[in-house]
Order: structure tokens, then C-alpha cells, then sequence
């Protein structure tokens, strides 16, 4: 129905506009709002600057950064300094006592008057069962803690190589996200358009709708991801690297040697850093039971003093005094305290020689999955440089079909996507395969900066 002559038209807008129009509106700026979003967490993890860090250079800086290394630094400086303290009970202790002030009243009346006293005192131990065993107990404490910063050397080269290729797993899922989300967004608009001319239903584009949504999420969580592996190595090394250099593709993938896996367990039982530390532990405990029961034991001291005493009193001349004599002590009562003692260093010894056995048993199982991630890292990377290889042949029979006019442009997204998520597999085999490496030879106590730079040497630097 027209509207009356002279009269405005009172049709709503949104009714001129029609049903296709107002769909492709509205996935516009749905799609633009995503984009906005996926962009602004992309834009924050942007490089900065155009220079890429290698491994080496990375693991450099964290010895000098990271905190927990840097604390079993100086844990180490101060276990150097138990075994003086412990070996001073042995050496002979002189002290100077100097007094002065008014005494009292004499018989006489005269008084009071000042007196001043200067006292020297020589202490030296000829037997102390306790001393003895404190000294073994520091010797212990001492390679503990060699032990531990040894342990901790290696964990920080593991550590560091793990953040690092985590950064560079995270990159290559990003890329695998953008180019999925690419292939997708073609594939919807190829519905949208059949929808339009009713060649398929609306239920198909509903399900490329959804698999848009799904692909800009799994976007975003990959951008998070990268940001958060990014962070993770700034925590160890406190580089600020937006470039980090990758693995070439000449990284041998060789076995473990020796290639017998009970040959690791065997090395591991007996040089493991962990291991050692609980053997140490263990010690100390038993040492510490012996110093517990050394307490009943008498003690023997050779104790010399020469003192001098000076007054201002009339008549009354200096006194000087020398002492030298033997001192023996031995407790007879200690209301319980010495058997309680006894009984508590006891527990905690069993108690450490459970927590020795538990740390074999880790070790063990550490060694044999080490053993096994680094075989089974070789098959599945060798596995996926060939499907790598047969997906990018299918890419470029797709890309020639796309030129003949036999292929369309969303299979050719679809196999680039393929592509990438070959590539992306690929590497992360390849990571696994040197983190299982190190992660075996941290087991066995071989891991050494040798290895940072074996690896370094196989980073595909820019000639």
C-alpha cells in the first residue's frame, strides 16, 4: 500500500534494508569486533625490537638472574664456612675480662674505695665425644651443599632450555591459529554465498559460524600462550627477547649412549645430584643420633687463668692470681632430656633413610622415562618430517589445481592450514627430542653447559 499524496512516509528504515544485506552487516561488525579483540592481544606481544637472542646468550644472563641459582650461590659460600666453625671448638679459646667500680667497706672503717680487676682466661679441650661428631656433621653439610648447587646448575640448564623452546612452541601455534582462522573465515563466506542463492541450507552456515567462533578463541588462547611463555623465560633469564632464534633443520636425532637403558639407571643410582643429597642427608641424621648419645659421654678441658686485682686502699697491696687446672664434667641427671633426644634423632634418621629409598625409587623411574621419552621423541619426529613432507606435496598438487581451475581457494587455505599444523608438530616433536635429552642426562648427573652449546651450534642463525 502506497502511502497518501502529501503525506510522509511512516516505513521504518530497517524495512528498506533487506534480510542479506542486514546479515552481512551484522557479521561485519560482529567480525569486526572479534578481529579488534584477537588484534589487541596480538599487538602486546609484537616484537620490539629486530634482534634474536640464541640459547647460549639466553642461559648466559640466568646464571646471573635467576633467583633460586643465585641463592644456592650464596647457600654454597656459607656452608664453606661450617666446617671452621665446627673445627674452632677444637683450638684453644683466650679471653679478656676487665672489671672496675667501688667495693665496700672495710673491717677498719676506710671505705669504700675503687678497686679494678683484669682477668685472662685460657679454655682448651683435651676430650669432647660432641665436638668431634659436630665436626663430621659440618663436613656432611658441606658436600650437601655442593651437591645441591651442582643440582641446581643443572636444573637451571634445563629450566632455561624448556622456557626457551616453549616460546618458540607457542610462536608456531600462533601462526597454526592465524592460518586456521584464515582457511575458516573463506569457508564461511563460501556458505554464506551457496546460502544465498539456495544451494545449501542454513544449517551449514550456522556450523561455519560456529567453527569461525571456535577458531578465534583457539587465536586468542594461543596469543595468551605465547605472552605466557614469553613471560615464563623473561622469569628465569630476564631477557626481554621478542625474538628468539629457532632449531635448524640439521638437528641429528640420535639415540641415547650407551643404548642400554638399565646402563643409565645403573650411572643414575650412583651419581644422580638428588640422590646424593638424600645419601648426605641420611649421614648427617646418623650423625646426629651419634652427637645425641655423645652428650652422656664426660668432657675434659684444661682451664688456665691469671688474674690481677688493684686498689686505691691504703695498706691494702694488689693481689695477683694464676690458675692452671683440669675441669671434668659429667652429667649424671638431665630430667629426661638427654633419652628424649636420643629417641627423636632416631626417628628422624629412619625417617631419612625412608626419604633415601623413595629418592632411588624417583630416580629410577626418571631415568627409565627419560630413556623412553628420548626414543619415542626420535620415532615420532622422524614420523612427522615425513608427513610433513606429504602434506606440503598435497599443498602444491592443491595450489596447481587452484591455477588449472579444478580447486578452490578454500582448499587451498585448507591445506596450508595442513601445513602449518605439520610444521607446527614437527618442531614440537623436535623440542620434546632435546628436552627428553636433557632431561635424561639430568637424571644421570651428565647435563653440562656442553650441552647448551651443542644445541646452540644447531640454531638456524642468519647468515
Amino acid at each position: 500500500m502506497s502511502a497518501p499524496s502529501g503525506c510522509r512516509s511512516t516505513i521504518p528504515f530497517e524495512w528498506l534494508v533487506t534480510d542479506k544485506e542486514k546479515k552481512r552487516t551484522i557479521h561485519m561488525l560482529r567480525d569486526a569486533l572479534r578481529l579488534i579483540a584477537v588484534l589487541s592481544l596480538a599487538f602486546s606481544i609484537l616484537p620490539r625490537t629486530g634482534l634474536a637472542a640464541d640459547l647460549q646468550e639466553v642461559y648466559e644472563q640466568a646464571k646471573s638472574y635467576d633467583t633460586d641459582f643465585r641463592e644456592a650461590q650464596f647457600e654454597l659460600e656459607a656452608a664453606k664456612e661450617s666446617v671452621p666453625l665446627a673445627r674452632s671448638s677444637f683450638l684453644p679459646q683466650l679471653s679478656l675480662v676487665a672489671e672496675g667500680g667501688l667495693s665496700t667497706v672495710t673491717e677498719d672503717g676506710e671505705g669504700p674505695y675503687e678497686e679494678t680487676l683484669v682477668s685472662l682466661t685460657l679454655n682448651q679441650t683435651l676430650y669432647n665425644r660432641v665436638n668431634g661428631k659436630e665436626l663430621d656433621q659440618a663436613k656432611l653439610g658441606l658436600l650437601q651443599a655442593q651437591a645441591r648447587y651442582a643440582a641446581l646448575e643443572q636444573a637451571l640448564i634445563l629450566r632455561t632450555a624448556t622456557a626457551y623452546f616453549d616460546v618458540l612452541r607457542a610462536q608456531a601455534n600462533v601462526e597454526f591459529s592465524q592460518s586456521e582462522l584464515q582457511a575458516i573465515s573463506r569457508q564461511r563466506e563460501q556458505a554464506e554465498s551457496r546460502f544465498d542463492v539456495g544451494l545449501v541450507p542454513i544449517t551449514d552456515v550456522r556450523s561455519a559460524q560456529a567453527q569461525y567462533d571456535l577458531a578465534v578463541a583457539q587465536e586468542i588462547a594461543a596469543a595468551d600462550q605465547f605472552s605466557t611463555a614469553q613471560e615464563a623465560l623473561r622469569r628465569i633469564s630476564g631477557v626481554d627477547a621478542d625474538l628468539l632464534t629457532p632449531l635448524a633443520d640439521d638437528l641429528p636425532l640420535t639415540p641415547p649412549q650407551p643404548t642400554d637403558i638399565d646402563a643409565w639407571v645403573e650411572l643414575a643410582l650412583e651419581q644422580n645430584f638428588e640422590l646424593v643429597i638424600a645419601r648426605l642427608a641420611a649421614q648427617s641424621s646418623d650423625t646426629q643420633l651419634s652427637i645425641e648419645r655423645a652428650s652422656r659421654y664426660p668432657t675434659l678441658d684444661l682451664v688456665g687463668s691469671a688474674t690481677t686485682t688493684t686498689t686505691e686502699l691504703t695498706g691494702l697491696p694488689d693481689r695477683d692470681l694464676a690458675e692452671l687446672k683440669l675441669q671434668l664434667r659429667l652429667p649424671i641427671i638431665t630430667g629426661g632430656r638427654v633419652n628424649a633426644q636420643v629417641s627423636q634423632a632416631k626417628a628422624e634418621a629412619d625417617a631419612a633413610r625412608q626419604k633415601l629409598l623413595s629418592q632411588e625409587r624417583t630416580t629410577t623411574q626418571q631415568t627409565r622415562d627419560g630413556f623412553r621419552g628420548v626414543r619415542a621423541s626420535i620415532a615420532r619426529a622422524r614420523a612427522l618430517r615425513q608427513a610433513l613432507v606429504s602434506t606440503q606435496k598435497s599443498a602444491e598438487a592443491t595450489e596447481a589445481g587452484f591455477r588449472a581451475g579444478t580447486r578452490t581457494s578454500v582448499e587451498v587455505l585448507q591445506e596450508l592450514r595442513d601445513t602449518y599444523r605439520a610444521r607446527s608438530d614437527y618442531a614440537g616433536a623436535r623440542y620434546d627430542y632435546i628436552i627428553n635429552t636433557l632431561n635424561l642426562k639430568a637424571a644421570s648427573s651428565t647435563l653440562t653447559e656442553k650441552d647448551i652449546l651443542w644445541i646452540n651450534g644447531f640454531l638456524a642463525f642468519p647468515e
